[in-house]
């Protein structure tokens, strides 16, 4: 039965369901590098050892992927084997019941910063994306059971589905900030940064029930079938006449877009999706708020703390499309319902009945994924070389996410700072950081690949130039 599922939107949602993620929009392995300008994004309240001018465009750019279930060998055998994804049984096991993930792109458009006495002064301004989503491993199930997968136990049978508590949410936007970090004594520093946002496009999918009990076609002659015969057998279309579908469905799509998003026909109905790029602009206004500071408890033992994204975006309800689908049925298969059922995409809005309702009570407005950091940090070899730890923990839907890093960080001259990091959460234990400074140039990541299953990856690239003076000490201010 090819045409259950097109191979591209298979190998769209597998990817889905083992790489999208996101914890942290930052490279937690560059915190204690004094001489990067990634940890002024990090906490407000550290300050680098002199300012910074980072390049438009190529100046940074991050992004950061991390899910519960399957992890980077995983992806790159579902890339490889296609539509052969769905008969793997070690990948089909390694999926959770609720297979979380997330993602998160960050770029600066233009940055700079620099020191004007006691205080350190940050200006920004960027692109960014949050992508969080849950897919429930029912799907899957159905999709093996639909393809002809173990068909000696369930042809001739039926099989129930329960699909619900699935989400996939977008949020972009384009943030401008302003930072102050101050030095209020020797050992405290403090700082802000004010982050004024503009919204450009939001999708929100929730579907919050779709059990379905579908009758499997029985299979002539299964006896006299080899082994082989078996595995690569596959449902014709007629295979599915007079089988019964029945279902509940319960879901709703919010898109907010200037210029597109969803269209409707006569009936109301979802009938596909629009953008006009000429009309593309502001969807969504929001403000937010960076916290942080530092303060050094001995000579040499420095701890810290920050609240990033603190805010809100609001979007415009003229720019908001809706569609709820709230519906059951009982059905036989047939010619005429065979592709809007069985032979269709299994996400088409068709299936789902999803009808235009400009009187839903869908939330205009939708909180930032905020960031807690704690951290610590020893100095050693006249603060030359310096051991630490982060936690972070990001509020995201669909579930907060949590890490701790382990950092030793080596900063000889602003010109040259290099760190390695071990984060065992999110990656299992299966990858280390690195972070490396060298004069303008400065690339890392949390999660370096050494061909472990690691289940996050994230990667962050940067071209600077120094600005101003270098840092003062205290006593001289």
């Amino acid at each position: 039965m090819k045409t259950f599922m097109n191979k591209k939107l298979l190998v769209a949602v597998s990817a889905l369901a083992t790489v999208f993620s996101a914890q942290a929009q930052y490279l937690r392995t560059s915190y204690f590098m004094e001489g990067a300008s990634t940890r002024v994004q990090m906490n407000p309240g550290l300050q680098p050892t002199r300012g910074y001018l980072n390049l438009p465009l190529i100046g940074s750019f991050n992004v950061t992927a991390n899910t519960n279930s399957l992890g980077i060998n995983d992806f790159m055998e579902i890339t490889k084997d296609g539509n052969d994804f769905l008969n793997n049984n070690k990948l089909y096991n390694s999926l959770q019941q609720d297979n979380r993930l997330n993602m998160n792109l960050n770029t600066n458009i233009l940055s700079f910063g620099w020191i004007k006495g006691k205080n350190f002064w940050s200006v920004n301004a960027g692109l960014r994306m949050d992508i969080g989503a849950q897919i429930n491993k029912d799907m899957f199930t159905m999709m093996r059971n639909m393809n002809g997968f173990d068909i000696e136990s369930v042809a001739g049978s039926k099989q129930s589905y329960k699909m619900g508590n699935q989400s996939i949410n977008l949020n972009a936007y384009a943030e401008v900030g302003l930072g102050l970090s101050r030095r209020i004594t020797e050992k405290l520093t403090v700082g802000a940064r004010a982050k004024m946002l503009l919204g450009l496009a939001r999708t929100e999918v929730n579907i919050e029930q779709f059990d379905l009990d579908l009758d499997i076609p029985e299979v002539p002659n299964v006896e006299g079938m080899t082994q082989e015969e078996l595995m690569n057998y596959e449902f014709s279309e007629s295979d599915w006449y007079g089988k019964g579908y029945s279902y509940n469905a319960k879901a709703n799509v919010v898109t907010t877009l200037k210029g597109g998003g969803m269209t409707f026909d006569n009936n109301n109905m979802i009938n596909g999706f629009d953008l006009d790029a000429s009309s593309f602009g502001i969807a969504g206004t929001g403000f937010g708020i960076d916290l942080g500071a530092s303060y050094s408890i001995l000579k040499n033992l420095t701890v810290s703390a920050a609240v990033l994204d603190l805010g809100v975006m609001k979007w415009n309800k003229n720019n908001t499309t809706m569609a709820t689908a709230k519906a059951n049925d009982n059905v036989e298969i047939n010619a005429d319902n065979y592709e809007q059922y069985i032979g269709g995409d299994l996400l088409s809005l068709d299936r789902f009945a999803f009808e235009k309702d400009e009187n839903a009570d869908y939330k205009t407005s939708t909180k930032l994924s905020t960031t807690v950091l704690l951290a610590a940090e020893y100095g050693l070899l006249n603060n030359k070389l310096s051991v630490g730890a982060v936690y972070s923990s990001r509020f995201v839907q669909p579930k907060t996410q949590t890490e701790l890093t382990f950092l030793a960080t080596l900063r000889p001259s602003n010109a040259f700072n290099a760190a390695i990091s071990y984060s065992p959460i999110l990656s299992g234990g299966k990858s280390f950081g690195l972070a490396l400074k060298l004069g303008p140039i400065f690339a890392g990541t949390d999660y370096m690949y050494f061909g472990g299953n690691s289940k996050t990856i994230n990667g962050f690239i940067g071209l600077s130039l120094p600005l101003g003076g270098k840092r003062k000490p205290f006593s001289e201010l």
